[in-house]
């Protein structure tokens, strides 16, 4: 039996059903479904996705409201709402991070820390820009995925991050 989850990318929102197979994840977006093979590169934040015989590089990293995943160098925040039913809407479902709760942005590849843009005790809203991190000549932007308080940072400009890093922390 399938998995129905509700994803929301930016403004967009679609349902996304998930099945095991013998030997692939079968993914269904819209009426089209998708052979998705997913490999974890050692115990980092690196996988190896074959999506319909096309391979990616993948990032993933879980987050108070989903994900974030940077594909092919492109991130992009995903929230996942797990569904009973399709016809279901899952706004009242969906649990928000805690005002409390502490968050830790890890980073979802490896790179050279260019910009640190918040400090301890900042407050910050949601989908500020934290950290860029510049990785094959790309600058990555880490947004957060709420507003709240910083707690602490815990690197510097000029450092060598890897994926699964701590970056810092929010309250």
């Amino acid at each position: 039996m399938a998995a129905k989850h509700r994803l929301k990318l930016g403004d967009e929102e679609s349902d996304v059903e998930i099945e095991e197979r013998q030997d692939h994840v079968a993914a269904r977006l819209g009426e089209v479904w998708h052979e998705v093979r997913l490999e974890r590169i050692g115990g980092s934040a690196e996988y190896s996705a074959i999506v319909d015989g096309r391979p990616f590089q993948v990032f993933a990293e879980g987050s108070p409201h989903g994900f974030e995943v940077v594909v092919n160098g492109r991130a992009y925040s995903i929230a996942t709402t797990r569904v009973a039913h399709p016809a279901v809407t899952p706004a009242a479902d969906m649990t928000p991070a805690q005002a409390d709760e502490e968050w830790v942005q890890i980073s979802p590849m490896a790179g050279v820390i260019q910009k640190v843009l918040v400090a301890p005790n900042d407050h910050i809203e949601a989908g500020a820009v934290l950290v860029v991190i510049e990785a094959m000549k790309m600058q990555n932007e880490l947004h957060a995925h709420r507003g709240g308080q910083v707690k602490a940072v815990y690197v510097t400009v000029g450092q060598q991050v890897e994926p699964g890093t701590p970056l810092l922390v929010l309250l």
